[in-house]
């Protein structure tokens, strides 16, 4: 197998692994609504479910979270994983709880704000992760709704423009209620 349909088949594996267990977190314990309803961001289960669920590939050989980058210890990587190819892999994990449609008491962060914070962990990525390393940011936005896109278009061009590659839809979406959990997963030249 190529490394990038290695890499492809890896990243497709953890999406796909990732929205099922997200949908049965849903389904069991409404815990996307409440995420949606309060705007509330949860890193720590994306970074719990991502470690479940790479530790559970059979091309997996190594992971930690957060680990130290090797030219900056003080900076960590919220994921990191080893296949048998000797491939690492760095990530990044972000939640951003939109202001869409906001109605309720629960604060949340203007849109703009959570992006930048995004763009600053793709730059820590990018300039820490070893150069031959696959580095990668994982993240959810949410909630969408139809009317939510054309503005967060320009978001989207934002981190298509940190991550050098172009990003016009998430690689994942749950629908919850009228509203959209999406997630997105971008490899990071």
């Amino acid at each position: 197998m190529s490394s990038a349909s290695r890499d492809g088949f890896i990243y497709e594996l953890l999406l796909e692994k990732l929205t099922k267990r997200l949908n049965q977190i849903e389904a069991r314990h409404k815990y996307l609504s409440y995420l949606i309803n309060t705007r509330f961001r949860n890193e720590k289960l994306l970074q719990i479910e991502v470690m479940i669920i790479v530790s559970a590939m059979d091309e997996v050989i190594d992971y930690l979270p957060e680990k130290p980058y090797p030219n900056n210890p003080s900076e960590k990587c919220d994921v990191w994983f080893k296949t048998i190819d000797d491939t690492e892999y760095w990530g990044e994990i972000k939640m951003i709880p939109t202001n869409y449609r906001f109605s309720t008491y629960y604060h949340s962060k203007g849109i703009k704000r959570s992006i930048d914070s995004l763009i600053r962990d793709i730059r820590r990525l990018k300039a820490n992760a070893p150069r031959n390393a696959e580095k990668f940011v994982l993240f959810t936005v949410y909630p969408m709704y139809e009317d939510s896109y054309r503005y967060f278009s320009k978001q989207l061009e934002r981190i298509s423009s940190a991550c050098c590659k172009e990003v016009k839809s998430p690689s994942k979406r749950i629908e919850v209620g009228d509203a959209c959990f999406d997630i997105y997963l971008i490899e990071v030249q």
